[in-house]
Order: structure tokens, then C-alpha cells, then sequence
């Protein structure tokens, strides 16, 4: 490599030298997913208590809990602040974590405006190639805007991260990285399987029933994800395409069943376009082996207008809570963020600007509260304090396991009606009295 290593061997120091470069009243980040920093968190851990008003912003990190925290547990020294939680982030005590509200494709923006600064950023990417890259492996999403606008970016590095093909934006040159950081090379993290339930299969049969041959696909990981991939695969569905925030074991099992071509997209057809990767370890074999993929930044991923230049775009996400009216929350649950907006939003105007595009929201009709409660998901109005992840304007298809309905269009008496029939059955009778009071129950509405 030449001039490349020489400049790589330069920029090393220890953990704890890289540690000791963080002063009081700044903002660290460790960006996300399974790459989220390991090395600096657990040299910076040894100086709680020495140093105050220590920032970490991090999203859904996957990885295990951070040092920092576990280290200041009266909180003397870290807060947290986050664009979207995952569980690691909400193990920090309520009263010392934030949450940034903001579209995932907007991320960028407030980077680059300066809306969001970073004093220091540090998270694992790849040993460098022979011609100097390092690759922001198996998740490009933010990675590289993360890098170029912190004030301090740190390499740590893994060498059990790969290059991964993509965009330019996939990956950064070593002439761009303040510090490189070796370490003990943990292992990507695996993604547990969650087994589908009888509701998630009846969810994934619903939205299978929309589908149709050459439709581009926005489709994540989790159980819903996983029972649709695997009901494509034994259909006779064909020349599917992929434009997705996020890609796992789904994508892959559809990809190796030969049901993704991309031979019908507008933007890199034959290519499986992502921002996030995450899944099994065969998942990320399959990342370092498959010559199809575009993995690249979230403010293409997830820019509407972008989403909309391919045809056919089926958007399928989750929902926690919808009002009659439309209205969905799928972030917040009792007042408290728990999640975050992420690409709901993004996804549902860029998949109904699409020609014949179509945005699915889907989630089982019930959950069990902690009590033991069964509560409705189909609900009057959304609590208070609730959070409206997609506002009634922007729906269009909703799923549970009693049905799919389309609500574009409709007025909110006929929405009311329309939801109501894919309540669970024990509840309709209820919606229905509450739609009465609300004036949305009119004399056509069937009893």
C-alpha cells in the first residue's frame, strides 16, 4: 500500500490516548448499529467522574451496554442524546437521555448545516484496501457524514469488517481520518430471529395478496419482514426490486431464491439498493460476497423524491397505534419515546409518489400491556402525549391480521369504518360507541 499504510501508521494511537482527547461540555459520537465505538467507550469509562457534561450521541446501538454509563451511574459526567433508540440507549435512565426528533433522510442535513455539531466521532470501519479506503461496513447510512463533519473522527478498527459494494459514500480514505484506534476485533453482532406468530403470518399473507411481479420493495428485518420474504419465495412472484432503509435475512433468502432481479428499477437496476445491514452471520457473508448490492447514505435511501423515481415501490412498515382519523404513532409508547421516526415518513410519501407505488402500515391488532392487559392498537384517538409518526395525510394501506384497507381518499367517517373492520372482533363494538360519540359513526356506517 505504500504511502496509504505509512499515513495509516501515522494516525494510530491507544484507547486511552484517543480517551484522553475528550474535554468536559463536548459531544462525542459513537454512531450506530453494530459498529457503534467500542474501544474509545471503554477508555473514555475510566474517566467518569473527571471530566462533566460529556455528550454520547448514539442510534440503536448494537453492541453490549455502553461503558460510559455503567461507570457514572449517579451521572456526574455522561448524558446521551439520540436520533433514534434502541434498547441499549433506553437502558440509560430517563432523565439522562434526549431524543432528537428528525427524519432519517433529514439526518444529513442537520450535519451538514451545523445543526447537529460533533466534537468527536468514533466507530469501527474496515482495514484499509490497498489503495488506503476504509468501509463503513455492514451499514454506510450515516457514516460518512458522521466522519467528515465531526471535528475529531476516529477509525476504530475491526478487522472483521469487509469492504462492502456500493456507492463512493460507502467508505472513507485514510487521508480523511484524524486517528486510527486498533482493537480486539469483535465480532458483528447477530440479529436474533424472532419466530412468527399466527398474527404476523396472517399480516404477511394480507400484504403478500398486494404484491405483484416487478415490484420494488422497501422491506426491514423482524418478524413481519421475515414471514413475507418467506411467502414470496413459495409464490410465483418474479423480478422483484429492492430500495430499503434497511436490508437482513429476508432480503438475502428472496435474493437467493432468484425472486430479486432489480430488472424492473428505474435507479441501479439489478442492484439491491440499502443503507443498514443487519442480520445473521450468514447474512453478513452474504454481504462480503454478493457482487449486487449498492449499499450507500440514507439521504438517498430515504429522500422521498428519490424513492419515487422507481415505479412500483411497495413501502411496508410498522405501526404501534392508529387513530380512526388516520393517524399513526410507531414510536412512543405512554408519553416516552422508545424508537424513534426513522424512515416512516420518508417511505410513506416516497412509495406513494412512485407510479403504482404503495405504502403498507401493518402491525397486529392487539399487544398486552405489563399489567396483562390486552389493549387495542385501532384506537378512538391517539393517547396524549402520543406521538404522530405519520399524519392522517400521508396514509394509505393499512394491515392487521383481520385484513388490509385502503384509506387514501377516504373521509374519516369511512376511514373510521374501514379500521374498525380490521380491529380485533372484541373491540369493534367499543370503537364503534366511541365513534358514535366522536360523530363518526353516520346512519350508511354498517352495524
Amino acid at each position: 500500500m505504500g504511502t496509504a499504510i505509512d499515513l495509516y501508521r501515522s494516525k494510530r494511537i491507544s484507547a486511552d490516548e484517543a480517551a484522553a482527547l475528550v474535554r468536559s461540555h463536548s459531544t462525542v459520537d459513537y454512531y450506530a448499529f453494530s459498529v457503534s465505538s467500542r474501544y474509545l467507550d471503554a477508555a473514555l469509562a475510566k474517566r467518569a467522574g473527571e471530566l462533566e457534561d460529556v455528550a454520547i450521541r448514539s442510534e440503536i446501538r448494537i453492541a453490549p451496554p455502553f461503558q460510559t454509563f455503567m461507570a457514572d451511574p449517579e451521572g456526574k459526567t455522561f448524558r446521551l442524546e439520540t436520533l433514534f433508540m434502541g434498547p441499549i440507549e433506553l437502558m440509560v435512565p430517563a432523565d439522562r437521555r434526549a431524543y432528537t426528533p428528525a427524519r432519517l433522510s433529514e439526518f444529513e442535513r442537520l450535519f451538514v448545516s451545523g445543526d447537529l455539531t460533533t466534537d468527536i466521532a468514533a466507530f469501527m470501519v474496515s482495514p484499509p484496501d490497498n489503495d488506503g479506503y476504509l468501509y463503513f461496513c455492514p451499514s454506510p447510512s450515516l457514516a460518512l457524514v458522521d466522519a467528515r463533519h465531526a471535528k475529531c473522527f476516529m477509525a476504530e478498527i475491526n478487522e472483521n469488517l469487509f469492504p462492502i459494494a456500493g456507492s463512493e459514500e460507502r467508505r472513507i480514505h485514510i487521508s480523511e481520518v484524524d486517528y486510527v484506534i486498533e482493537g480486539d476485533n469483535p465480532p458483528l453482532m447477530p440479529l436474533p430471529r424472532v419466530k412468527p406468530t399466527p398474527a404476523t403470518e396472517a399480516i404477511a399473507r394480507h400484504i403478500v395478496g398486494e404484491l405483484f411481479d416487478g415490484a420494488c420493495l422497501q422491506i426491514g428485518f423482524g418478524d413481519i419482514p421475515d414471514a413475507v420474504a418467506e411467502l414470496i419465495i413459495h409464490s410465483d412472484l418474479k423480478d422483484l426490486g429492492i430500495h430499503t432503509e434497511l436490508m437482513g435475512d429476508g432480503i438475502m433468502n428472496l435474493y437467493k431464491a432468484g425472486k430479486i432481479t432489480g430488472a424492473k428499477k428505474q435507479l441501479q437496476p439489478g442492484k439491491i439498493t440499502a443503507g443498514i445491514g443487519f442480520g445473521s452471520q450468514d447474512f453478513y457473508t452474504f454481504m462480503r460476497e454478493c457482487p449486487d448490492l449498492y449499499m450507500t447514505v440514507s439521504s438517498y435511501t430515504n429522500n422521498p423524491t428519490i424513492i419515487a423515481q422507481n415505479d412500483n415501490v411497495v413501502g411496508i412498515n410498522a405501526f404501534l397505534d392508529i387513530s380512526l382519523a388516520g393517524d399513526v404513532n410507531a414510536e412512543s409508547v405512554g408519553g416516552q419515546t422508545f424508537s424513534g421516526t426513522g424512515g416512516h415518513l420518508d417511505f410513506a410519501i416516497g412509495a406513494q409518489g412512485s407510479r403504482n407505488g404503495k405504502s403498507i402500515l401493518c402491525g397486529p391488532s392487539t399487544y398486552v400491556q405489563k399489567d396483562g392487559t390486552r389493549v387495542s392498537r385501532i384506537v378512538a384517538s391517539l393517547p396524549p402525549n402520543a406521538t404522530v409518526t405519520t399524519p392522517r395525510s400521508c396514509m394509505h394501506y393499512v394491515c392487521t391480521e383481520y385484513g388490509i384497507v385502503n384509506l387514501r381518499g377516504r373521509t374519516i367517517p369511512e376511514r373510521a369504518e374501514l379500521l374498525i373492520g380490521i380491529a380485533h372482533p372484541d373491540f369493534r363494538e367499543a370503537l364503534i360507541r366511541d365513534a358514535e360519540q366522536m360523530g363518526l359513526w353516520r346512519p350508511r356506517n354498517r352495524k
